[in-house]
């Protein structure tokens, strides 16, 4: 990515396993797995977009907290839960005057006990708006806030840098 805060181009991924068991000092032996990819591009000089996927899964015995989830704004966290859970985000940003800019964003996530029963259970559409401010114009640093919706609950969220903050 061009910036670390807000970036306008490039891509970021990773994939991260976690592995919990009695034998380290864990209370129930449960693994998950977890994968993002994120990607921006610049369609013209003041519009940019985004697209955000990632993939989780939890084996074994999980506790609740370390269950996979849907994770959308506008969707409350822990709410859409299985051994599987899915989402891609869509992301535009048009900068609209000097330091301002408007977001615009969308997305579907699932949740599952299976692979296989990716769509048949939990799946949730959302979406917003947002608004940011320029604050560090050298460190390419945004700020603002975002309105998202989904079909059972709205969200604010006060955003610093991208929504979808990454080191």
């Amino acid at each position: 990515r061009d910036n670390i805060f807000t970036p306008n181009q490039g891509s970021f991924a990773e994939l991260t396993a976690t592995f919990h068991d009695p034998l380290f000092g864990a209370s129930s032996a449960h693994q998950r797995v977890d994968m993002v990819g994120i990607h921006y591009v610049p369609l013209q000089d003041n519009l940019v977009l985004g697209v955000r996927g990632d993939v989780n899964m939890s084996f074994g015995d999980a506790p609740f907290y370390a269950v996979p989830y849907v994770a959308l704004r506008g969707v409350p966290a822990l709410r859409y839960q299985g051994k599987v859970a899915t989402s891609v985000e869509a992301e535009l940003r048009w900068r609209f005057w000097k330091r301002f800019s408007l977001i615009a964003f969308g997305g579907i996530g699932a949740a599952a006990k299976s692979w296989g029963d990716i769509g048949s259970d939990d799946v949730i559409l959302a979406g917003g708006l947002g608004f940011r401010y320029e604050l560090a114009r050298r460190y390419g640093l945004h700020m603002g806030v975002d309105v998202g919706f989904s079909e059972e609950d709205t969200a604010v969220y006060i955003t610093f840098g991208s929504a979808w903050m990454r080191p």
